[in-house]
């Protein structure tokens, strides 16, 4: 009989990708992991819990390692660890191997498995950060952690959900991948992009997808105005043709916390604007407050060609809803368990 191993279900492996792995790293898809048996006991659990599994890791889990077992006859209860069946043929790449005895969920697997347990607009904004450059982290002011490297694209989701048609969650997911948004660098730009760009029927208000955190080279005048070379907007449309140059930036509320800060981010938004960009500018309250979101949504949707109509904006059940579950799902810190 092989060693035992652990399995780190999708809430403990989450918070493993968001809080423990190195921010600018893409993971490397390990194939296909035979399994053998896992540990589901709390003795067994405890023992081959990794150096990181801290009790600050755990925290924010409700102090319990959530583990995967594949027979439902091993699933049993325990105060340290929550066992959760996972059924059927696993999609390959659905783990991958930190050491000798434990495996991690891959990104990917995290969002066909969420698929099944959060609400649709969860799930949009959970692909959009497996997708961007941040992760929840409550021990962090912002409550959330910067990254230099993506977790995944949606190409390689798209290419992951192909192969796992015949799995538990995968319409759901499959449905959710079309307006995952790349590239957002924190949760409020999560917020903003899918609450602009999301159909109306999911809450949005339908704009087409903007270019989020994209490398702009800025002139020799732009880079002496914004005291740095290259900027990175918040999300920009960009079109050539109809010289149209649009940034909208969300403005947090440490994004300023020092005079320094507020000088450096005047300096790049004036700098922007040397480059021809019309910038929009969004603060929480502004965004919390629907008729103000919504007159900027108007402006946004004018600059870039794009008509909202009268029956379409205020209050619908959709998107409330929409704004219900985003808030809800930031304000946990995007907890899966």
């Amino acid at each position: 009989m092989r060693a035992m191993d652990l399995v780190f279900d999708i809430a403990t492996s989450m918070e493993f990708w968001r809080r423990v792995y190195p921010a600018d790293r893409v993971p490397k898809p390990a194939g296909s992991v035979t399994m053998g048996d896992c540990a589901c006991s709390r003795k067994d659990v405890e023992r081959l819990l990794p150096a990181w599994a801290t009790d600050d890791f755990l925290a924010p889990l409700g102090g319990v390692v959530h583990v995967t077992v594949f027979d439902v006859r091993e699933k049993r209860k325990s105060a340290t660890c929550v066992v959760h069946v996972r059924n059927g043929r696993l999609p390959e790449g659905s783990h991958y191997r930190l050491n000798d005895s434990a495996l991690i969920a891959s990104p990917a697997f995290i969002f066909l498995c969420a698929a099944t347990v959060l609400n649709f607009s969860a799930l949009v904004a959970l692909g959009c950060e497996l997708c961007g450059f941040y992760g929840f982290d409550p021990s962090r002011n912002r409550g959330f952690r910067k990254r230099k490297a993506q977790l995944l694209t949606v190409e390689r989701l798209r290419a992951f959900l192909e192969q796992a048609r015949h799995y538990r969650g995968w319409k759901t997911a499959t449905r959710a991948l079309p307006f995952i948004v790349e590239r957002s660098a924190s949760p409020m730009e999560t917020f903003d992009v899918l609450a602009m760009c999301l159909p109306y029927r999911y809450g949005g208000y339908s704009l087409r997808k903007p270019i989020m955190n994209e490398t702009v080279e800025l002139t020799s005048k732009a880079a002496h105005v914004a005291k740095r070379s290259v900027c990175y907007p918040d999300m920009c449309y960009i079109d050539a043709k109809r010289r149209l140059k649009v940034d909208i930036e969300h403005h947090g509320k440490f994004d300023h916390s020092t005079d320094d800060d507020w000088d450096s981010d005047r300096a790049r938004v004036n700098g922007l604007k040397e480059m021809g960009f019309e910038v929009i500018e969004l603060t929480n309250s502004q965004v919390k407050d629907l008729e103000t979101f919504e007159i900027i949504i108007q402006r946004i949707a004018k600059l870039i060609g794009k008509q909202v109509r009268k029956e379409h904006c205020g209050a619908t059940p959709a998107r409330l809803e929409f704004r219900r579950a985003v808030i809800e799902w930031n304000r946990s810190y995007g907890r899966l368990s």
